[in-house]
């Protein structure tokens, strides 16, 4: 069994305009900030906003989004799970072009959908709007708690990722990858990746890339059943290293902690090559794996022109700041963005998923707690 690693990061935040609040077991309430009113849909304000803007080409309608964010206070509220280093600078570029100031609070995303249903139980606005991994934001849909978008920042995006109150902001796209200091040979296929044993890592919260290759790839393609296709991650991941994050999972795959990683950012893997690390992921298994982060804004903002400003910029002067990063912007308006060109892939299939999430996230928890693998941790 392999040892576990101990990984910490500080980040200077001095002179930052950004609050970066921790994840919290309990939402905040109306007496914790006497600021903050009651839930209102704002679907009517917002509506007569799209008015005013109507037929205003792009300069124009950013000054007047403006004007209008100044005077709702000139801050917005952002609940986001893109890690810090990767949101600074598009914070920093927003807050410079726009003088509204972003009070950012960043967790997971399964942590981000939890204080969003518990504010909307609380009855508390918290966030002007939301971006996060597509099936958590889909949930939040469910709940009637997006406000419709009417935008024509929209339409670089694919059909298949623009929906009546949320669009598809960047696209985390799941390569297998390894550590090319220690194996010679790359894994071809899903199954070879799956029969590294104690030489593989899996992350703990990835049940939508998991559902995705049982349906789409093993029983889709392959044949199998679906028995059978759970049998073989079952014995795949049992005795595998378990590692909560994906950054994470690519620094210790960099470290030569295990052999192959299952389920890598593709961004990741390429900010690490660009720094000489031994790792690759070109030559493995495909498809790849497609998992949408999108944005939306809250159906209870108290700051609706401020967080269609913010979403906005996100999905246009962000998706170059995207590039920078290699991430893989949604916008096809892009060069470089949208759907990865040439490289055999499935999206992951979000309604279906919505319908479906108890089940398979059920199952991938029952695979990782059966494992008896090393757990990382942060």
């Amino acid at each position: 069994m392999r040892t576990r690693g101990s990984w910490y990061r500080a980040l200077a935040l001095l002179g930052s305009t950004v609050l970066v609040a921790a994840a919290c077991s309990s939402p905040p309430t109306s007496d914790d900030e006497g600021n903050k009113s009651k839930l209102v849909d704002v679907t009517a304000k917002l509506n007569g906003i799209y008015g005013e803007l109507e037929g205003l080409d792009p300069e124009a309608r950013r000054e007047k989004l403006i004007e209008l964010a100044g005077e709702e206070g000139g801050s917005v509220d952002a609940y986001g799970s893109t890690n810090l280093d990767d949101i600074f600078p598009m914070i920093d570029e927003f807050e410079g072009a726009t003088g509204i100031d972003v009070n950012y609070y960043r967790a997971s995303s399964s942590d981000i959908l939890e204080r969003v249903l518990q504010e909307a139980d609380a009855d508390f606005p918290g966030a002007d709007l939301v971006f996060t991994n597509g099936p958590e934001l889909s949930v939040i849909d469910d709940r009637d708690l997006l406000a419709p978008l009417n935008s024509p920042v929209t339409e670089d995006v694919d059909e298949q990722g623009v929906f009546d109150t949320w669009v598809w902001l960047y696209l985390n796209t799941f390569v297998a990858s390894w550590n090319t200091d220690l194996l010679q040979d790359a894994p071809a296929t899903w199954e070879d990746v799956l029969a590294y044993g104690d030489g593989l890592a899996v992350e703990v919260g990835d049940f939508d890339w998991f559902a995705t290759l049982v349906k789409s790839y093993f029983v889709g393609e392959q044949g199998m059943s679906e028995e059978e296709a759970i049998d073989l991650f079952r014995q795949g991941v049992n005795g595998a290293a378990l590692v909560d994050g994906h950054t994470l999972m690519a620094e210790l795959l960099a470290a030569g902690e295990y052999d192959v990683a299952s389920s890598t950012y593709l961004h990741r893997i390429l900010q690490l090559k660009k720094d000489d690390a031994p790792v690759e992921w070109e030559g493995g298994p495909g498809p790849i794996i497609i998992r949408p982060n999108g944005i939306g804004i809250h159906k209870y903002a108290d700051e609706p022109a401020s967080a269609l400003l913010f979403l906005e910029f996100m999905l246009t002067d962000a998706q170059q700041l995207l590039l920078d990063i290699d991430r893989q912007p949604a916008s096809a308006g892009v060069e470089g963005g949208g759907i990865p060109a040439g490289a055999e892939s499935i999206v992951v299939d979000l309604a279906a998923l919505l319908d479906e999430r108890d089940k398979w996230e059920g199952l991938w928890d029952e695979i990782i707690e059966g494992s008896g693998g090393t757990t990382y941790e942060d």
